[in-house]
């Protein structure tokens, strides 16, 4: 028995392998935290405008669908890497990923309903599955190639 196979309670199995990691839990739950909460904070007006702080936006351009896009493709690519472990990544933990951060935007906004600062926006939770689709697949793809590419190396 070696170290990998202690540290797996002696399972034999590498923890590298295995689905849900720790250190991917909490940096998956410190980020959800932060997204929460920069979903639940008023946001500032510039004064005159009725707009956001960024008045350089175009009009047609939400203010926060920029922190969305990031925001929700970040959640999505950190609960790949917890479902499918460091080693591997699989179409069903993508779909996992983009699943759950959708689900968890959505929940967002339903909490926002009743926020006098805020409000409940179709359009965010489309924008949320756009970033979580985007930044899941985009995740996905690339430690695909990285894999495939690594493997070639070595033949």
């Amino acid at each position: 028995m070696n170290s990998r196979d202690e540290e797996a309670g002696g399972r034999g199995q590498d923890p590298r392998m295995r689905s849900i990691d720790g250190k991917d839990c909490r940096t998956l739950t410190a980020v959800a935290g932060l997204v929460f909460a920069a979903s639940v904070v008023p946001v500032p007006t510039v004064p005159g405008t009725g707009r956001g702080m960024l008045p350089i936006i175009p009009a047609w351009i939400a203010l926060t669908a920029p922190f969305h896009l990031i925001g929700y493709a970040a959640l999505a690519v950190l609960t790949v890497r917890a479902v499918a472990g460091r080693e591997r990544a699989t179409v069903g933990a993508t779909a996992v990923g983009v699943a759950a951060a959708t689900a968890f935007g959505f929940g967002v906004e339903l909490v926002q309903a009743p926020i006098p600062w805020r409000s409940f926006a179709w359009s965010d939770v489309a924008i949320n599955a756009v970033g979580a689709t985007v930044g899941a697949g985009l995740f996905s793809a690339w430690r695909t190639v990285r894999k495939n590419g690594n493997r070639d190396r070595f033949r």
